[in-house]
């Protein structure tokens, strides 16, 4: 075995030129895979990610019937019981309590509906760092008195940092709620949609303003990044009462993001398997090529008494060093592009930006650094190249060495 494996190793380097060409087909087949996938991977993650993390979370426990009519009367509330209940639950870091309502905005002769969040800022950056959205300001404290309000609204009210804004709208149980504030910062919600119309207030104050002390309208499941969502979701329905509140996915609560996502990964499919079809062509040319070339060597071998189980076993052996190192190369290349864009995200202009932000989306693609990406595409790449390398197998196995002796 030792004798076989020697031989496969210098015939790779004896014909440097055969093997690189060998080397970079499954390099570029790798590369290609991989950074196609990253970006559609990538752009999915990122779409989920600014709608979840801003707005529903991965997991929402809120009233039953709150999801169905968005009203502060369908509101809650939290007890030392029900967290309990929550926090015990395997992969759950903590429970975030939120109060959400509908108010006007007005400045000056300007008026615009828009969504009231009261949030409680020291456990909602488990969810997400709110220093990176901040655009203009600071970050309000849990007793501060001011609030914070997205970035398109700013535009929209022509108002910054510093200036005042009136609130005018229906509190619990249908009381008047009214109240003028000063603008603490500016964020940037990284989603068009929500920068138009997001407000946030302190959990505290959010509660005063719609006279409702001591309620809230949803809970946020802060989870672990390796628990799976599915598994908390089947285990919190295990027990919170069903008669009393509704445990929800962000599948569910947003399920036309799902949909989205789902059929363009069908086309994503499609055309990862069209490139498949391109590769295996494009690695069995460079096999039959290179096993064209290598006849009168081969029948040689067999002249001399070489056994034909011995000449495969070889051939197998080089192909599986030469795609190995092309494997390898192939993921070590567009790592460096996939990581840049990872932390550059490629912007996406023109109208397609355009669309995107139209259905409520960044419009920029942060390329996913999963490395079951790089292991999954790496793995089929490796056994289209080995599969690839029957067909030299079988030619040694019907080979005839006097017939291959005389094809030079």
């Amino acid at each position: 075995m030792n004798l076989i494996l020697k031989l496969a190793w210098r015939n790779i380097w004896r014909n440097k030129k055969r093997s690189f060409i060998t080397i970079a087909s499954v390099l570029i087949a790798v590369f290609l895979a991989v950074f196609m996938r990253s970006m559609q991977l990538g752009m999915y993650g990122n779409m989920i990610k600014n709608v979840v993390n801003t707005y529903s979370g991965y997991i929402q426990i809120h009233k039953k019937g709150f999801w169905d009519e968005q009203t502060l009367d369908n509101s809650m509330v939290f007890d030392d019981k029900l967290y309990n209940s929550i926090i015990n639950t395997d992969g759950v870091i903590d429970v975030i309590p939120r109060i959400q309502t509908f108010s006007l905005m007005s400045a000056g002769k300007t008026t615009k509906g828009v969504m009231l969040q009261g949030v409680d800022l020291e456990k909602e950056v488990k969810l997400t760092d709110w220093s990176k959205r901040l655009v203009k300001g600071r970050l309000f404290q849990s007793n501060d008195r001011s609030v914070m309000i997205a970035k398109g609204l700013a535009k929209f009210f022509n108002k910054t940092v510093g200036d005042t804004v009136v609130f005018i709208g229906q509190g619990y149980h249908g009381i008047s709620a009214s109240g003028k504030y000063t603008i603490s910062g500016i964020i940037n919600m990284a989603n068009p949609k929500l920068n138009r119309m997001l407000v946030f207030f302190p959990l505290k104050l959010a509660q005063e303003f719609s006279s409702a002390n001591g309620l809230i309208t949803n809970l946020i499941i802060s989870k672990d990044d390796k628990a799976e969502m599915n598994d908390i979701y089947n285990s919190l329905l295990k027990k919170i009462d069903l008669d009393k509140y509704e445990i929800m996915t962000w599948e569910k609560m947003i399920p036309e993001l799902k949909e989205t996502i789902a059929v363009d990964n069908i086309g994503g499919i499609l055309m990862i398997a069209i490139l498949y079809m391109i590769i295996s062509f494009g690695i069995l040319g460079t096999v039959l090529m290179m096993t064209e070339e290598r006849i009168y060597e081969l029948g040689v071998m067999l002249a001399i008494g070489t056994k034909k189980i011995k000449l495969t076993s070889m051939l197998v052996i080089e192909s599986i060093i030469l795609s190995l190192i092309g494997v390898i190369a192939g993921m070590l290349s567009v790592l460096p592009l996939v990581l840049y864009y990872h932390y550059n995200p490629f912007v996406i202009p023109g109208p397609k930006g355009e669309a995107l932000k139209d259905f409520g989306f960044e419009p920029v693609i942060p390329m996913s650094t999963d490395i079951g990406i790089f292991l999954t595409h790496a793995m089929i790449i490796f056994a289209i190249a080995l599969i690839a390398s029957l067909y030299p197998i079988m030619k040694v196995k019907f080979m005839k060495p006097i017939a291959a002796m005389r094809s030079l």
